[in-house]
């Protein structure tokens, strides 16, 4: 949709408007996603998809509706949904009223050759990586997925924003009879990404992991590359709402203002990061701040909601939209090694879920390449293993922090390797 008949329709819909106050949204997303197994191409879809979603208040009375249909029947129908569901719903004591107009840091996340990507580029891709697999007598499967979206807010009192977005993410997995091994690339612009290297990675660790042998499940220390760091780490930014906490509903009860982690762990969002940028606002408007989490160690704060940071007297946050981990030194993956007496380098985590929320405990096993270090070395590869593990224990165990990368397929993330003493691992698994 082009920007004139984007705004044509957002005015229609507020000129036709009788509630108090409206708010709408308008998203246009497209997603073209490559799919392959057993080194051949098995799917290729495009999707689009155009939706908005009217929300119409009379004082506290709040209703919204939604459409996918943009001609002016439908959108006379969503505005009459939308106050109709207003007036008979109950006031809602913590309504918040519509945002004044809003200024936000500049975020350069749409890239024209991204959009542009074709089935037949994917393709290419794909067709090189499988031949290195083959090569190595490996078979292979992955995903080549390709975003384009545009998200607007506007609303009665003014306020217009609109930023457009692209995200392209690769991964191959490599697989021989008894081992795995995993790699992906994550990027704003397509021209960014090194698809040979990802495969290469991939085949490294598919073959490095073959006759895997059995490990002892207890605490180790454990090198945990990026990937599987911003696994855990997704789970504490949905945990991580100051409402939940203040109410004692959460892991982060009682935490605010102390200790939570290793003194060198520094972790903060920044909308406009290069190279991890995410969309400047929120979904009513509201700009996305800069904000640090945890510094030198210490939970500075929580994410506050509008209603909840006024209500607390506390400055707006929002919930995290991309998290960025930083630390005071860094090392290699070898020099990692090579200080570790026993334990563990893990490539990446799977099926990762709560085990108890109120301990932000959760478990799940490793996956694609876990090798066991003894006396400074790589001695073999591991069959998996599952854990119970906390992403809080974690940070507070932190002993050297490594490259940083981008990864996350939900939460966009810009992590590096850690290492970290005394991970729980519980039993093993026969995947």
């Amino acid at each position: 949709m082009n920007e004139m008949r984007l705004q044509s329709i957002v005015e229609e819909l507020l000129s036709s408007s009788r509630a108090e106050a409206t708010e709408i949204t308008v998203s246009c997303h497209s997603q073209q996603s490559t799919r392959w197994a057993n080194n051949a191409i098995t799917q290729n879809i495009t999707k689009t998809d155009e939706s908005i979603e009217m929300k119409a208040a009379f004082g506290a009375r709040a209703g919204s509706a939604a459409t996918n249909q943009f001609d002016s029947d439908a959108l006379r129908q969503v505005v009459e949904k939308a106050e109709a569901i207003a007036k008979a719903s109950e006031p809602d004591a913590e309504y918040m009223p519509p945002v004044m107009p809003m200024s936000y840091v500049e975020v350069r996340s749409f890239h024209p050759k991204t959009a542009a990507s074709t089935p037949q580029q994917r393709a290419q891709v794909i067709e090189a990586a499988t031949a290195l697999c083959a090569a190595k007598g490996l078979t292979s499967a992955g995903s080549f997925a390709v975003n384009h979206k545009v998200t607007t807010v506007a609303n009665c009192r003014g306020l217009y924003a609109s930023h457009p977005s692209t995200t392209v993410r690769f991964t191959c997995t490599a697989m021989a009879d008894d081992s795995s091994g995993w790699a992906e690339a994550v990027a704003n612009d397509i021209r960014e990404m090194d698809f040979e290297a990802i495969a290469t990675t991939a085949v490294g660790k598919a073959l490095a992991s073959r006759h895997p042998v059995n490990a002892e499940p207890k605490r180790y220390t454990v090198i945990l590359e990026p990937a599987a760091v911003a696994e855990l780490l997704g789970f504490m930014a949905w945990s991580m709402d100051a409402r939940a906490a203040h109410e004692g509903r959460s892991a982060f009860a009682g935490k605010e203002g102390k200790r939570v982690a290793a003194p060198a762990v520094c972790l903060r969002s920044q909308p406009d990061l290069p190279g991890c940028p995410v969309q400047p606002f929120h979904a009513d408007g509201m700009p996305v701040p800069a904000v640090t989490w945890v510094n030198d160690g210490t939970l500075r704060t929580l994410a506050y909601s509008r209603y909840w940071a006024q209500k607390q007297e506390r400055p707006f946050t929002g919930m995290p939209t991309n998290f960025i981990l930083k630390g005071k030194k860094s090392a290699s993956v070898s020099e990692m090694v090579s200080s570790t007496e026993e334990g563990l380098l893990v490539s990446r985590f799977w099926y990762v879920r709560f085990v108890d929320p109120m301990k932000l405990l959760l478990t799940g096993m490793t996956r694609d390449g876990l090798f066991l270090i003894r006396d400074g070395k790589i001695v073999s590869a591991v069959k998996n293993l599952r854990f119970n593990e906390s992403p809080l224990s974690m940070l507070a165990h932190v002993e050297e922090f490594g490259h940083a990368q981008r990864c996350g397929e939900y939460l966009p993330s810009y992590v590096p390797t850690l290492k970290v003493r005394e991970f729980n691992f519980t039993s093993g698994t026969t995947f």
